[in-house]
């Protein structure tokens, strides 16, 4: 409770009512931070792009580790814009959308809507637009911060969109939304439970991927989406993506590799933006590439 009300909220305050291009300048001074000094988020940065990676140089490593290390620097600052500033508020002109009428045409169908990201650029920048345009469920991990937790939970409420904690009953929850002929958003790169993920290949290497996504259109036969948040150039402006409708095979293996090549396609719009700094491939083998 004290680091909350004295330290975090403080600092989101603050950061909420800087432009988004003064936080990108900070961003990009606090990426190049982290990239000058030994820490946890630029190892695990460079083994992941590495595997990814394979035919890069060195030196090209190095390049886009530090460019993501800026990126990732970036979305922490805009938090406060994301969490305080733009809900409950109409979306700014700088944020554009691409492809959301193949979305709309998917849902009039009344089937249900599937919509998986990945962890690009702001992904809260998606659920703001999401809750202004859907009736829209998200799943979600409890943050270990209570109070932060709470903050969070609030702030995506204002923003239109149903938290569902990820477990039996908030499962329950999403088939029944998406029966319903509801939306569902899932940042589907995560790294799951063994009893919810499949073995698939993700930038050529295997890892334990999630299911949901198949799991949920098999069960209701919702129309199925990837989307992806892309920051552009000029440091206040976004790019929300929506693919045509995908089609999901008939088995879950196949289904979860069809949405690793999707997120790969989303991904390589802009690799740098990617949250590279996560254990991807922590559960794929009996070597661990993190030591």
């Amino acid at each position: 409770m004290f680091l909350f009300k004295v330290i975090i909220r403080p600092f989101l305050f603050i950061i909420s009512i800087l432009p988004l291009k003064t936080l990108r300048t900070f961003g990009k001074i606090l990426g190049e931070i982290l990239f000058f000094f030994p820490n946890r988020h630029k190892n695990i940065t460079l083994v992941n792009l590495r595997l990814a990676f394979p035919e890069l140089s060195n030196n090209e490593i190095l390049s886009l580790c530090k460019k993501s290390l800026v990126e990732t620097s970036t979305t922490l600052l805009e938090s406060g814009y994301v969490w305080i500033k733009l809900p409950g508020n109409c979306l700014p002109k700088s944020i554009q959308v691409e492809g959301f009428d193949s979305v709309l045409d998917s849902i009039k169908d009344g089937c249900g809507l599937l919509l998986f990201t990945p962890h690009q650029a702001n992904i809260e920048i998606l659920i703001n637009f999401l809750g202004q345009s859907l009736d829209c469920s998200v799943p979600y991990s409890k943050i270990k911060n209570s109070y932060l937790d709470e903050f969070v939970k609030k702030a995506r409420a204002k923003m239109g969109v149903n938290m569902v904690e990820v477990n039996i009953s908030g499962v329950k929850k999403l088939l029944n939304n998406l029966n319903r002929g509801e939306a569902v958003a899932i940042a589907s790169d995560q790294v799951p439970e063994l009893s919810g993920g499949e073995i698939s290949k993700f930038f050529g290497r295997e890892c334990l991927s999630m299911s949901l996504v198949w799991k949920l259109h098999n069960k209701t036969k919702a129309r199925v989406h990837s989307m992806v948040c892309i920051r552009g150039p000029k440091g206040n402006d976004f790019k929300l993506i929506f693919s045509p409708q995908l089609e999901m095979p008939h088995t879950i293996k196949e289904g979860v590799d069809t949405m690793n090549k999707e997120l790969e396609k989303c991904i390589m719009l802009a690799p740098e933006q990617y949250a590279w700094e996560y254990k991807k491939y922590r559960k794929a083998a009996n070597e661990d590439h993190y030591k």
